[in-house]
Parts: structure tokens; sequence; C-alpha cells
């Protein structure tokens, strides 16, 4: 049955990452077993050559598939595939003293079918596509959208938009489709595939406008085909239309974003809404996949500093707020840290506390008992006397202010009090 499914989480749990990992599986690779050869002439690379067999059959896999597929090839060179796979695994070695090597790109969820995670081949060999893939036909069963203010039901579903036509001199006022139509027209002449709209920050754009009738027709015991269908004539072509069974809808929401109030009752009713809550053990993961030890960055425990971090600012606001663990996957050094806090969670905070900045300092843990500013304080203040500026004041009554800002220096000081 058909899947429409938010995801809803504060600002950088992994939503738009997760959309992407969906992606993969909406795209067929047809590629001849050439393809294959020459990726392996060109780099003989076991890892990359499985990824390759695995795109080919859809993307999963079987090791002893894989094995008997690279076998027939020919290649005049032996691949272990269960050993390859297991070496690049995303899993924790299953053994004391077993090893992983880079990239960690394969990953399996059942028994033995093994699965290829193109987001970290991507981040892995930028140029995997260019490279390996220029011959194969690659064919994308899905869309993207971002939903914004001025994102409409002409834009979504079809309306009247202008186009001038060079060859007739005139412009043309003939309704046209917009994305989910389009996208539904492509699945209905494939049945037997599904397809798939990714719409992200769903929340920003006004819904209930942007969706129409469609709100009624997402239904998955509405589509096209079920026993309850429904279809409706659409305003501008005046033909009927009802939304294909084999259409999967996902979407995500940021509930840090205060146009969170624009999804309506209708729409939650439709939707099944899955949350994506900050978690520190992504970080502990990501970070050990690239042989760090996320509770030991130079010196730095980064779980305690981000859970720390985050329970102080659900104390001072809520948990709509929190940091997202994808701010911090990727610091790999104390240095990588303090740019993160600097570039990252400082502008967040700001954003947060804007109509009292004082309260990013108690998130940091800034002040000491005695509520003076401690020397190695991320975010610092200077006392802006009003006196020193102004020799006469008149009748105005000018009040002492504090002037805050982040530290230029952020040291592994800093950053160890916020949690000590």
């Amino acid at each position: 049955m058909a899947r429409n499914i938010i995801y809803y989480g504060p600002p950088g749990t992994g939503k738009t990452y997760l959309l992407r990992s969906l992606m993969n599986d909406y795209i067929d690779y047809e590629m001849d077993d050439a393809v294959l050869k020459r990726a392996f002439v060109a780099e003989s690379k076991g890892w990359i050559l499985i990824a390759l067999v695995l795109l080919q059959n859809h993307g999963k896999m079987p090791s002893a598939d894989v094995q008997r597929k690279i076998d027939g090839l020919s290649l005049g060179l032996a691949v272990n595939a269960a050993a390859e796979l297991d070496l690049h695994s995303i899993a924790a070695p299953p053994v004391a003293g077993a090893v992983r090597k880079l990239p960690r790109v394969f990953f399996t969820t059942g028994p033995d079918t093994w699965y290829v995670d193109l987001v970290r081949v991507q981040q892995a060999r930028p140029d995997f596509f260019a490279k390996f893939l220029r011959a194969a036909t690659v064919t994308k069963r899905y869309d993207f959208v971002t939903f914004h203010q001025s994102y409409s039901y002409e834009d979504f579903m079809e309306g009247i938009r202008p186009e001038y036509e060079a060859a007739a001199k005139s412009i043309d006022y003939s309704p046209k489709d917009g994305v989910f139509k389009r996208l539904c027209g492509e699945a209905e002449k494939h049945p037997e595939k599904e397809y798939a709209i990714f719409i992200d920050e769903i929340n920003r754009g006004n819904v209930s406008e942007i969706f129409g009738e469609l709100i009624s027709l997402l239904e998955p015991d509405k589509r096209a085909g079920e026993a309850g269908a429904l279809s409706a004539v659409l305003p501008y072509s005046k033909t009927e239309f009802s939304v294909p069974a084999n259409v999967n809808v996902y979407g995500t929401m940021n509930t840090a974003d205060r146009s969170i109030d624009q999804i309506d009752i209708a729409l939650r009713r439709r939707f099944q809404f899955r949350p994506m809550l900050p978690d520190a053990g992504v970080i502990e993961k990501e970070l050990g996949l690239q042989g760090v030890d996320a509770h030991n960055v130079d010196g730095i425990d980064l779980i305690r500093l981000f859970n720390t971090l985050n329970a102080r600012i659900e104390l001072l606001l809520d948990a709509q707020h929190l940091l997202g663990h994808a701010l911090f996957t990727g610091c790999k050094s104390a240095a990588d840290i303090a740019r993160t806090v600097r570039s990252a969670v400082v502008p967040l905070l700001e954003e947060y506390f804007f109509d009292d900045v004082q309260k990013i300092q108690l998130v940091f843990n800034d002040l000491d008992p005695a509520g003076d500013l401690r020397p190695d304080a991320v975010y610092r203040h200077a006392e802006l006397a009003a006196e020193d500026y102004f020799p006469y004041t008149g009748d105005y009554m000018i009040d002492d202010k504090k002037h805050y800002f982040v530290s230029e220096n952020i040291t592994n000081a800093s950053l160890e009090q916020i949690y000590l």
C-alpha cells in the first residue's frame, strides 16, 4: 500500500540526508557487464566493483549472488565478495580485534542480503558517477521539491503559466502540468514500479492551498485501484484525476520553524509522522567509522558536550529547538568542534534566544557560581557604560548594556567547561 510519511525533528537530525538515502530506492541503473569490467580495470578495488554489481541488481543482493556475478565476469583477478562486504561494512566488527576499512558503504538488514549506501559512496568518491557510470542508463522514478511561501498549487498540480512560442510568435495560455501531476502520469505508465515525491520543508508552504483536492485523494485507501478509490475533476484542465497507488509521498518538517502550525489537521490524518530526534549515538557511530573516539576527540568528550548542551537548551526553552547530531558528525578534532560551535551552534542559539541572549552563556556554562564571566567563556560580553560614551544625556535615561559576542579563541578548556 502507498506510503505518506513526514519525518520531523529539530534542525540537524538528518532529515534531508534520509530523503537522499530513500531516493536511491527510486533509481534504476541499467548497465551491461562491460561497465563493471571497465571499472575494475580502471581501479582494481573490490568495494567499487561490488557497489556497481549491487546497483546493477537494484541495490541489494545476497553475498553468494554477488560472488557468482563477479566470478562470471572473468576478471583475471580473484575478488572475495563476502570478505569485501564485511571489510567495508557500516556495522561494527562482530569479533574483537576484527578490522574495518574505509570507506564503510555496505550494510545488511537481514540474513545475508546486502545493500550499498550511495550517499556514503558519493562522500567517499565524489567522482563515482562521472567515472564509473558514464555508460549506464540512469532512470529516476522520483521528483524532489522544497516548499516555500511562494510555492503554489499551480507549481505542484497544474495551472496556467504563460509560455512564449517562438514558431507561432504567440503566448500559450493552456494549462500546464505541475511536478506531482507529471510524476503521477509516469507512474500510471509503469504500475509495476514504485514512484515517489520528496518534499523538503513541507511546513514552509501553504500546504492546504498547494495540495488542494489532493488532501482527499492522497489517502492510501483512496488511491486508484483501491476499494475506496476517489477521483476529482481538476480546475484548470477539467480532466478527471486520481493518485496512482504506486506513488509514495515523503516530507520533512523542521520543528524549530515557526511555520509548523501551517500543517493542518486534515493533512495530519493522512500522513504518518515519524520523529527524528537528536541522537548522540549517531555521532559516536559516524566518528567511529572514521576511526575517531567520540568520547575523546583531542581530549574532549564530544558525547557529554552534545548531551549537556541539549539538556540545557531543553530546560531553558523546549525540546523542539535542540541541536541535531548532524552538526557534530564531522568533528574529528577539537579544532573542528570549536569551528562547529562558533559557526553553527552559536548562530542557532542566537536565533533561539534572540530576545534574551544571556541565556546562551547559561547553555555554555560561561558564568561562574557568582555570575561572573569565566576566563575561557565561549560566549563573552563587554560592559557598555553609558557615561563612557555620552558626556551629556540631557533628559534621556540611557541604561548600561552588555555587548555579547562569541570568543575568537575557543580552547579545549572552553569546550571542557561546558560539561565539567
